[in-house]
């Protein structure tokens, strides 16, 4: 048996602009990992098996994104895969966390693998996007990245620094992302502030200028201090906030 370790993300910068003619939003928005420290990641567990068997408690069915997964790559590969797979949830759902786009991606990895598919990263990118704009970030493999068009082409970053610490608040409304843009939708709201604070602030490395370049157009972020300085934020598009504090304060 494997067992393949997810983790979950967050957003640093979210910014929602402007409909396609299909009726999605495009964003412009910075993905963070969070470490298992911080956030206790998803496992699936994968076995060999005489037909495919999937179980995950908190959503067993074909909306889970790990079984679209094994369908759209069952699809382009023109043949089925036969695993056992177990979800072990710790992720919660539309926390806005990522879980589900990370089990995606972390099975499409597996598979392409296993199955000796031969798919380039970027092949791959473009199916997990088919799943969820989140997945391409969990594929590439960066710990930090700026993801644009619908969040889904993705450019590496720098990591965060070990000054910065991040805490996921306990317990939250769960928010689809559906219900989270249908929300903003109706709702006024400002231009978004630009992007580059926060590219600076990452490149620079600097803790203090990453939590004054923070936002995420779903919701305000609040400052919670000043000394030290921590800064309460929305984790993405669910319900989940966290808080960051820089420890150079």
């Amino acid at each position: 048996m494997t067992t393949l370790t997810c983790p979950a993300k967050i957003n640093l910068y979210l910014a929602i602009l402007e409909k396609d003619e299909t009726g999605y939003h495009k964003l412009d928005t910075i993905f963070a990992r969070l470490p298992e420290v911080t956030q206790k990641p998803d496992l699936l567990h994968v076995e060999p098996a005489d037909h495919f068997e999937f179980h995950c408690e908190s959503l067993p069915g074909q909306d889970n994104l790990v079984v679209k997964a094994v369908r759209l790559l069952e699809s382009h590969a023109g043949r089925t895969f036969h695993y056992k797979i177990t979800v072990e949830k710790h992720i919660p759902l539309q926390s806005g966390l990522g879980g589900g786009s990370s089990d995606a991606a972390s099975l499409l990895l597996f598979l392409n693998q296993a199955e000796n598919l031969g798919l380039t990263q970027e092949t791959l990118m473009e199916l997990g996007a088919q799943i969820g704009k989140d997945v391409p970030f969990f594929i590439s493999g960066f710990q930090v990245a700026r993801g644009t068009r619908y969040g889904d082409q993705i450019t590496p970053l720098p990591t965060l620094p070990q000054a910065l610490h991040i805490e996921i608040e306990e317990p939250f409304t769960p928010t689809s992302t559906a219900e989270a843009f249908s929300n903003w939708d109706k709702s006024l709201h400002e231009k978004a502030p630009s992007i580059e604070p926060m590219l600076a602030a990452l490149h620079a490395q600097n803790p203090s200028a990453i939590l004054a370049a923070l936002h995420n157009d779903f919701e305000p972020i609040q400052i919670i201090s000043d000394s030290p300085r921590q800064v309460r934020i929305l984790a993405g598009s669910g319900g989940a906030h966290a808080v960051f504090c820089a420890a150079d304060s």
